[in-house]
């Protein structure tokens, strides 16, 4: 019977992890073929704190590891938090009040990391640079300059 569980647990959780695989992938492709890339980037003009990712992998897997962690410091947190998420349902820890310090340890080191990127890196350097053709800068900032 426990056997049984595990195995239905298992194929549970592995089909939501291929469906969410498949949407990043589907997803990251509309957005190439279209030349968005990143929705808040293409909106706003300022990168997110995700900037970079993409980049950062194809470079991992061209075995440049300086170009890596050159485009995102923290590219390989991403495998890490979509395990814990799908197949651990965002439990690392049996006590509530781990969990919630782990996760939001983990923001604060995303939002420390994309501070010191857009203090060293904006508005020059790629991935963190400003985008002057997003829908804020055309439709608002331009016309009040």
């Amino acid at each position: 019977m426990l056997k049984e569980n595990i195995r239905q647990l298992i194929k549970q959780n592995l089909k939501v992890f291929f469906v969410t695989i498949a949407l990043i992938g589907i997803a990251t492709l509309l957005f190439y073929v279209s030349d968005i890339k990143c929705i808040v980037k293409y909106t706003i003009g300022i990168p997110c704190p995700g900037c970079g990712l993409t980049r950062a992998w194809l470079s991992f897997l061209k075995m440049d590891f300086k170009a890596a962690f050159g485009w995102h410091p923290l590219f390989w947190i991403v495998p890490f938090v979509v395990i814990i998420g799908v197949f651990l349902k965002g439990r690392i820890f049996k006590d509530n009040h781990s969990n919630r310090m782990f996760w939001i340890i983990l923001v604060a080191i995303v939002v420390g990391v994309y501070s010191i990127r857009m203090i060293r890196l904006f508005p020059d350097h790629p991935p963190m640079d400003y985008n002057k053709q997003s829908f804020l800068y055309k439709w608002v900032i331009s016309k009040t300059l």
